[in-house]
């Protein structure tokens, strides 16, 4: 103050700084603790920078948003003391467990304490939302919290605690002779309003959805996430199949509702499928692959449906996933699984045999009599396929120069291998694509080889693969194209692709409609007139044989000439039809 008395600019300034309503706001901007203010609506109308770090935003654009946009909830609100005159239904101050997603993606465990800012008729007008990390500087969690068990989408248990959990109900039924019910939860369509909505929406609409299945089930049940748009529920003590039933429909019911989107209300279902514990399955993985397969059964009838499980369903699901861990194996290990046969190609004419088309035989269990060739779609979807047939060329040519070097007559025949069609891709799995496989096998001829290329699949990528066959046909190798009438080619196509060889099923004759048996008679001639030789194959029969009287064919395949046989076997059968003729 000065010497008159009177404030100096200087003591007004510095007690202008020190006003509450100041301090009060450099508090709220600068504190390291996240505070947000929004309206009774939730929409946020003020936040400060530490609110923003938590929560993994820009500061420009929080404002308007609502407030639940920015966490999810992992436990339900705790009612901090309130007065005793409040009403209870509408505390006015609670704390929530929440997870907050930053900016490098990871998710952050964060305790919110909601305070209401009341008007004089002690009414809240706006709320203040304080948010404090409960993890360490170093990223641990205080106390004995496990957030690796949460999933950080919707904040639900993930697969970890639903095993833990699941392990332990287990136990306590067995230990008080008591049931328990599992729920496999499907979103019905839910990819595609992912794909239409976007993918950060869609995260948002599985955090609001898991919600509403939350808030339908009873405080002892456990809603987990297994991932994408699939959920367990857990019913421990009354596993009935009725109340089973009951709480499925009640989770049906709260996702009735329609779901606001971006100004767009979508309607969302789920396909529920019900296992029961100890009688649809006995342990953790068998239940949850039950519960999974009467989902399934649900989805059949239609959207919003439930389905308990369908036992004969269950059996083959088991028997199928059995059977592609087996055949994964086994095509690991080929050489102690599978073995090769050769099945002879005939000239009709002279009789005489003019070539061996690779046959491959599964050393597998008595349970699957199954050749290799019906399980083409499981290898192909295991991605199996490229590294079974690598191997099956390769043994062919060990078999190859064996025969050479011994001075066998079987040395002199092409032979014919099937490929999957995507081995006719460049971005193999050992990407090399199939002529740099092929060079690198070190043979000086490749004329004795001819791959055989499946028509089916061939158009979806003509341009790709038509340059690759253009390459094989440079290193020498001779091309076959597989199954053609069976399965849609462009002609044009056709002819301008470098194809010495179609193999046509006898099947396409086997018909009473004199039409349909002239179609296989044009096939022929065309492919004749494409200078492409058209082989027919499958006659295993006297049917079939008599069924191809009077088609203009010259080669011919078939059981009912020579069954497929291993290389020994045929060697001898060879010497055998030889000596015959002579």
């Amino acid at each position: 103050m000065s010497h008159n008395g009177k404030r100096s600019p200087g003591d007004r300034v510095t007690a202008l700084a020190r006003h509450p309503a100041r301090l009060t706001l450099s508090a709220f901007e600068q504190g390291q603790t996240g505070m947000v203010i929004t309206d009774a609506a939730g929409l946020v109308v003020l936040a400060n920078e530490a609110f923003c770090q938590i929560a993994g935003c820009d500061h420009g654009e929080v404002a308007g948003w609502p407030v639940e946009h920015f966490f999810v909830s992992l436990r339900t609100p705790s009612t901090l003391a309130t007065d005793s005159n409040d009403n209870v239904n509408e505390p006015n101050s609670w704390q929530q467990e929440v997870l907050c997603r930053r900016s490098d993606g990871e998710s952050m465990p964060v305790l919110m304490t909601v305070d209401a800012m009341l008007d004089d008729r002690l009414r809240p007008h706006h709320y203040l939302r304080t948010f404090v990390s409960i993890a360490t500087p170093n990223g641990k969690q205080f106390g004995d919290r496990h957030w690796v068990h949460v999933d950080p989408m919707t904040g639900l248990p993930n697969w970890l605690l639903l095993r833990d959990r699941l392990n332990h109900a287990l136990a306590q039924a067995d230990r008080v002779e008591n049931g328990l019910a599992v729920l496999f939860i499907d979103i019905d369509r839910f990819k595609a309003v992912n794909d239409a909505a976007g993918h950060l929406e869609g995260d948002r609409l599985l955090g609001e959805l898991a919600q509403r299945l939350q808030k339908a089930l009873r405080s002892r049940d456990t809603l987990a996430r297994l991932g994408g748009d699939q959920f367990i529920v857990l019913l421990e003590k009354d596993g009935t199949a009725e109340a089973a039933q009951l709480v499925t429909e009640r989770l049906q019911e709260a996702l009735e509702p329609p779901f606001l989107s971006e100004n767009r209300y979508l309607l969302l279902t789920a396909s529920i499928g019900i296992a029961l514990y100890p009688i649809d399955a006995q342990n953790e993985e068998t239940l949850i692959t039950a519960a999974r397969s009467a989902m399934y059964t649900a989805r059949k009838k239609g959207p919003g449906r439930l389905a308990f499980v369908d036992h004969r369903l269950t059996t083959k699901l088991k028997q199928k996933h059995r059977l592609e861990s087996r055949l994964s194996e086994a095509i690991h290990l080929p050489e102690r699984h599978f073995q090769l046969y050769y099945q002879p190609e005939i000239d009709i004419d002279t009789g005489y045999c003019t070539g061996l088309e690779v046959v491959l035989r599964w050393r597998q269990p008595k349970q699957w009599q199954l050749p290799p060739d019906a399980l083409l779609d499981t290898i192909s979807r295991l991605g199996l396929g490229i590294r079974l047939d690598r191997w099956t060329i390769q043994t062919v040519i060990a078999h190859h120069m064996s025969w050479l070097e011994s001075g066998s007559s079987l040395g002199e025949l092409p032979v014919s291998i099937r490929l999957c069609t995507s081995h006719l891709a460049h971005d193999t799995f050992d990407r090399r694509p199939l002529d740099h496989f092929l060079r690198l096998q070190g043979l000086d001829n490749l004329g004795w080889i001819i791959l055989q290329v499946p028509g089916q699949g061939l158009s979806s990528n003509l341009d790709a693969n038509s340059h690759m066959l253009k390459r094989l046909e440079r290193l020498g190798v001779r091309l076959a194209i597989d199954g053609l009438g069976t399965n849609p080619v462009d002609l044009a196509w056709l002819s301008r692709l470098p194809f010495d060889k179609a193999r046509i099923s006898a099947n396409l004759a086997m018909t009473p409609l004199q039409n349909e048996r002239n179609l296989a008679e044009v096939l022929c001639r065309l492919l004749q007139a494409l200078h492409i030789e058209p082989v027919i194959t499958d006659i295993d029969d006297a049917s079939k044989f008599t069924a191809m009287n009077g088609l203009s064919l010259k080669y011919v395949q078939g059981d009912h000439y020579c069954p497929a046989l291993p290389a020994e076997e045929l060697n001898r059968w060879l010497a055998e039809r030889k000596t015959a003729r002579c």
